[in-house]
């Protein structure tokens, strides 16, 4: 299914959680998995730190980026001691990796199309509005890799839904999710919306799933339905297709998966083809 499970962790309660999916991802299916620690370069910058002191009301002095680095180094090393520790409690292949550089960056040059990224939804952030997204929102814009959101909240996966509209991106996300079922033992749910839904729609995904699955169709605006059936049947994990319309479409009439990702607080898998 995957060749390894690229993790981000910065010390923060998602990015526990997301490291304990990681490993029992892992674990399960004896994949190697990788603990990524970034120091944000752009903290070092002197005048981000400028600005910090003004807003913060501290003093700003020649020095003060390389004191920061030293401490934003010693976190790092323990967060992935930390790790590595949980990695050893779940039997999981595990290493770890220490760089600097812009996170979402450093983390998704790290994996393979081949590979899993699992994140946290929240990272810790020096101010909160600081920066314009949030590292894993960045993630799952550029990744060609599946990515699997976590919140800060951990929860037990008992069901799980595929939002399927049969287009390459939505076919990816119904094989990771038939392929995590054996782990998770989820009950597995479907949904479709359109106003016509071809009976052909149940066909392509019973040649993926068998016929252990529940379909449900819906008709109005796809991301409104979709988090309406996640809060409405309790569903624990999402799997969709990430940013399936064009750059200049997105940018003036948003997407599906902008809207599901900052209206659901469950964890999530958001997949694109490799080729685009």
């Amino acid at each position: 299914m995957f060749k390894r499970v690229i993790v981000g962790v910065d010390g923060s309660r998602a990015s526990i959680e997301a490291s304990k999916l990681a490993l029992r991802v892992g674990a399960f299916y004896d994949i190697p998995v990788v603990g990524i620690y970034v120091v944000d370069t752009r903290l070092l910058e002197e005048s981000f730190l400028t600005d910090l002191a003004g807003i913060l009301g501290f003093t700003y002095y020649e020095g003060i980026s390389g004191r920061i680095r030293e401490f934003l180094e010693k976190q790092g090393e323990a967060v992935l001691d930390e790790f590595s520790a949980l990695g050893r409690q779940f039997g999981s292949k595990t290493s770890v990796v220490k760089t600097a550089g812009i996170p979402y960056r450093e983390i998704v040059s790290q994996a393979d199309p081949e590979d899993l990224i699992v994140v946290g939804k929240v990272g810790r952030r020096p101010v909160k509005g600081m920066f314009l997204g949030s590292n894993s929102d960045r993630i799952t814009r550029i990744s060609r890799s599946a990515v699997l959101l976590v919140p800060e909240n951990g929860r037990d996966l008992r069901k799980a839904l595929v939002a399927y509209d049969g287009r390459i991106n939505s076919r990816r996300a119904l094989g990771v999710a038939v392929s995590l079922r054996d782990l998770f033992g989820y009950e597995l749910h479907v949904i479709t919306v359109g106003d016509e839904v071809p009976p052909s729609v149940v066909d392509e995904v019973r040649s993926v799933a068998g016929e252990d699955f529940t379909h449900h169709t819906a008709s109005g605006f796809p991301e409104e339905r979709i988090v309406a059936f996640c809060r409405e049947n309790q569903i624990d994990i999402l799997f969709i297709g990430a940013y399936g319309k064009g750059r200049l479409k997105e940018f003036f009439l948003g997407s599906v998966t902008s809207f599901v990702v900052h209206n659901l607080d469950i964890p999530m898998v958001l997949t694109r083809s490799p080729e685009g």
